[in-house]
């Protein structure tokens, strides 16, 4: 029993590092952290976070990918914004909450779609593709999370890249960094073990 445990455990932990790889080693190219390399999309796909830390205090993730959507707009590599995000209640829209944040900075609602049903990763690129029609866009969020948004991308079907927004100091957030290595993982199974919404 104790070598099928730890066969079990070598054979689940190969895999993890294996799809990690995969996922960084597949979309490298595609992470864009100066945005004069973009080559431009008709839209950008805001990836949603909560407004708010558990303690009450403003995310820095929201805030930074805000303000890289803002810029993209603004300097015209981007026409209008998705912003996707899950809506739990009236309380808790993050969709909504990117909407507030980015008109308040001054940008035209008429630039902003909102896509409140994108409770994963995968679920807002699907839509983006399968709801609201585009097979080519720019994804927006942190480094960490780039890479799998880039895979999942790439694997619909989509020409896309990646522009980062800035992450906020590694250390005082390592939770999110390490939950990610999951997240690749999944996103591996839900491409091509679980999943048809790549069909």
């Amino acid at each position: 029993m104790l070598k099928l445990i730890k066969w079990l455990v070598i054979i689940t932990l190969s895999f993890i590092v294996f799809c990690n790889v995969w996922i960084v080693g597949s979309t490298h190219s595609g992470i864009i952290e100066d945005s004069r390399e973009l080559l431009g999309a008709e839209v950008g796909l805001v990836f949603g976070t909560s407004q708010h830390q558990v303690n009450g205090e403003s995310n820095p993730f929201f805030k930074h990918r805000v303000q890289s959507a803002k810029q993209l707009l603004l300097s015209g590599k981007v026409e209008r914004l998705i912003l996707s995000g899950s809506k739990d209640s009236i309380y808790y829209d993050e969709a909504e909450a990117m909407k507030a944040a980015l008109v308040d900075q001054g940008i035209a609602p008429e630039a902003l779609i909102l896509d409140k049903y994108g409770n994963r990763t995968l679920e807002s690129v699907a839509r983006l593709r399968d709801v609201y029609g585009y097979d080519q866009c720019i994804l927006i969020t942190q480094e960490y999370h780039a890479y799998r948004c880039l895979f999942i991308a790439e694997k619909m079907g989509l020409h896309a890249q990646c522009y980062i927004a800035k992450t906020p100091d590694k250390k005082a957030h390592l939770w999110a960094l390490l939950r990610e290595l999951l997240a690749r993982t999944k996103a591996v199974m839900d491409l091509y073990i679980l999943s048809d919404v790549t069909n």
